[in-house]
């Protein structure tokens, strides 16, 4: 069997937001010397406030979007991400399920539940964990039918479909 490869984020996306990002920051650039030039106080303390907004803005925009794929073989799960890969056998861990949080865009999540607990986090320190286990956030649901797919070909046996997102609160967890 080959490996199903599922990739995330958007580059146009990313580029919006880079777009987004100078363009607010020249704006407040440009505000705050144009009210120095006219004297308005008030402005040049709006002008980087307009500056700094649009560098925080866009880079949370360009991280959501960021490119990044998780690939699923027979070995195991792989995630591939600038600065963060894992790569998680079958054999270390108990259960795989998807879920999608109650936002107006829903996203996706990875829940893995490893065999052993402590040693899981002890070892695969990159895999981000929350106070209900290790979810992985997906930032979009377009490869929830393709991962979906994958689980029930690739590990049948541990993978538990879709389940209640850990917003839904204590009794959402596997």
């Amino acid at each position: 069997m080959r490996e199903i490869e599922i990739p995330f984020g958007n580059r146009a996306e990313r580029r919006a937001g880079l777009a987004v990002q100078l363009g607010f920051t020249l704006l407040g650039i440009v505000m705050m010397f144009l009210a120095y030039s006219d004297g308005h106080l008030a402005a040049m303390f709006v002008g980087p406030l307009v500056a700094v907004g649009g560098l925080i803005g866009g880079g949370v925009w360009r991280r959501k979007a960021r490119p990044r794929r998780l690939v699923v073989e027979p070995q195991g799960l792989r995630w591939e991400e600038k600065g963060r890969l894992w790569a998680v056998p079958w054999y270390e861990l108990a259960a795989v399920a998807l879920s999608y949080d109650g936002r107006p865009k829903p996203t996706l999540w990875l829940h893995l539940v490893p065999n052993d607990p402590s040693a899981f986090t002890a070892t695969y320190r990159s895999i981000p964990t929350t106070p209900f286990g290790h979810w992985v956030q997906l930032a979009d649901d377009i490869g929830g039918d393709m991962l979906d797919l994958a689980f029930k070909r690739h590990a049948p046996q541990i993978y538990r479909g879709y389940v209640p997102h850990f917003s839904a609160g204590p009794g959402a967890a596997m």
